[in-house]
């Protein structure tokens, strides 16, 4: 009885570290950032993003498009 009570009991204690862990937010975690505006200088086009606290901006050809959003670190 008690071997079969300490057993459960690492079970349940292994599934709550586990679960706490995966339910704290990385500092490295991604945030999505909207496109505000694009310019075009020559052959480049520089794309401006903008999340709630910052500004993102991405280089490209200007022959390529800026996607509508872009993965960010926070």
């Amino acid at each position: 009885m008690i071997k079969k009570l300490m057993n459960r009991s690492i079970i349940l204690a292994s599934s709550l570290i586990f679960s706490a862990s995966s339910a704290l937010a990385s500092p490295q975690t991604a945030v999505t950032a909207q496109l505000i505006k694009s310019e075009t200088e020559g052959s480049m086009l520089i794309c401006e993003y903008r999340t709630m606290k910052q500004v993102h901006f991405k280089v490209l050809f200007a022959n390529q498009s800026c996607p509508l959003a872009i993965q960010v670190e926070h």
